[in-house]
């Protein structure tokens, strides 16, 4: 029986951080599909597309924080070209998980010097 690897703590903060935009996500696009009726179907096709590609960059944490990660973010910016008010959201969003990027490094750094 192999033994698991231990989560750091950028891996763990980050995946907290997906969780909470994956639901930003879908929270924004009943918003954005109730103020735009004629183009539900486009509005969910969107926030599938973008919550798949948040869970394929959780699950590619554990391979380190890798470029994928880091273009996860610039992708959630996409909807803002049909939809201003995204802008506001992903300010949120990406705020929320620089501060987790940057607590999650320094908890490893301290770790790692215990």
């Amino acid at each position: 029986m192999s033994e698991r690897r231990q989560r750091t703590a950028t891996e763990s903060l980050l995946a907290v951080a997906y969780g909470v935009e994956m639901a930003a996500v879908l929270f924004g696009a009943i918003a954005i599909a109730g103020m735009h009726k004629d183009h539900v179907l486009e509005v969910v096709v969107t926030a599938v597309l973008l919550i798949l590609f948040l869970y394929l960059a959780m699950a590619t944490l554990r391979r380190g924080v890798n470029p994928i990660v880091f273009v996860s973010q610039a992708v959630l910016l996409l909807p803002v070209i049909t939809e201003p008010l995204w802008a506001a959201a992903w300010a949120v969003c990406i705020i929320f998980w620089t501060y987790c990027l940057v607590k999650g490094r320094s908890l490893d750094r301290r770790k790692g010097n215990s």
